[in-house]
């Protein structure tokens, strides 16, 4: 674990996994069966957008819901990012690491649920 976070769209957690195969969907589907899914992953059981749970939950009525309609985030894709790879290179045999940052639209979406933390914890 890296960070937990509680906010008004839920609660989540960021981790960190390492994988030792390449097998398809691996993460997505190990996630999924501990009833984790990614954020995103509508495919495994992820939403595909956030909504804003207290204004939801307050607003029970249809009247109610048309005068505060609840803030929805969206990232339009799962909240996955390869930030290290390593193998060998097919013909040097050479260990080959790589490494990129997260991506912006994953550092915007995170950084906008941990703007909204009420109780953010970090490992």
């Amino acid at each position: 674990m890296v960070r937990r976070l509680s906010n008004r769209f839920g609660k989540f957690t960021l981790v960190r996994v390492r994988i030792e195969t390449g097998r398809t969907h691996q993460i997505r589907v190990h996630m999924a069966s501990i009833g984790h899914p990614v954020v995103g992953d509508t495919l495994y059981g992820g939403s595909g957008q956030l909504t804003d749970q207290v204004v939801s939950q307050a607003a029970q009525s249809k009247a109610a819901r048309r005068k505060a309609e609840p803030e929805r985030l969206r990232l339009g894709r799962n909240f996955l990012h390869a930030a290290r790879l390593e193998f060998p290179h097919p013909k040097t045999g050479k260990v080959l690491q790589l490494e990129a940052p997260l991506p912006a639209d994953l550092e915007s979406f995170l950084s906008r649920l941990e703007g909204d933390a009420t109780g953010a914890t970090h490992a």
